[in-house]
């Protein structure tokens, strides 16, 4: 069976604020992708994004507003500076290849007086079913994949700290522990698997991520034309 080609189509955008006691103490701002059609595969994608936006939302109210607001009645309460909080959310391709399209997402969150806070989602889709493709894929039949990437990611930070990055002490039995098969994309130069914030590393290195480069007999394998 042909389907019809796939087109990207005016982002879903949303943005919302809150207040506290009369003041705007937090802003968010909400970018995700949508596809034109409205055949099952874009709107089985862009219900998947419409979800993500309503939950990140929900997250805002849930867990950033009270810290904002309460923040904000702390510097009131010694009239020290003070401005509101904000998350943005935004999206990007990372790779398109013949049936695959590869999306990453990046929240950065903004508190007054706290460094940025960064959380990370990707999904890796096949065009032809639209549904998420595991990281397997690209691996050949009966690989064990998680060891393949927890053994790259060990060698590749022994390589980092011994050039100064700041890494866990433990950063060992981090990897292991954060690894989420889910947190991978694909580019043009190899699949990435990344780690949440501050989960194997000091702030400083930020979302670390490890490009593992294409292998068309031992994997990752490229995705098809």
């Amino acid at each position: 069976m042909v389907h019809e080609e796939l087109r990207l189509a005016e982002a879903l955008t949303e943005e919302q604020s809150w207040e506290a006691d009369g003041v705007t103490v937090l802003t968010a701002s909400v970018t995700l992708p949508q596809l034109e059609g409205k055949s099952i595969r874009a709107r089985r994608f862009n219900r998947c994004y419409r979800r993500f936006c309503r939950a990140y939302l929900t997250y805002c109210k849930q867990i950033l507003l009270p810290e904002a607001a309460e923040s904000c009645r702390a510097a009131m309460a010694v009239s020290a500076p003070w401005s509101a909080s904000r998350a943005v959310l935004s999206w990007r391709v990372s790779h398109r290849a013949g049936g695959v399209l590869s999306i990453v997402c990046d929240a950065q969150e903004t508190a007054y007086g706290l460094p940025p806070y960064r959380i990370r989602r990707s999904e890796v889709w096949d065009l032809a079913t639209m549904l998420p493709l595991p990281p397997e894929e690209f691996f050949p039949p009966h690989k064990r994949c998680k060891k393949l990437l927890l053994r790259f990611a060990r060698e590749e930070t022994l390589r980092r700290t011994e050039q100064g990055a700041a890494y866990r002490e433990n950063w060992r039995a981090a990897l292991r522990r954060a690894l989420n098969m889910r947190n991978y994309y694909l580019t043009p130069e190899g699949l990435c698997f990344f780690y949440p914030l501050c989960a194997v590393a000091d702030e400083k290195e930020g979302i670390v991520t490890f490009t593992m480069p294409y292998d068309a007999e031992s994997g990752p394998f490229p995705p098809p034309l």
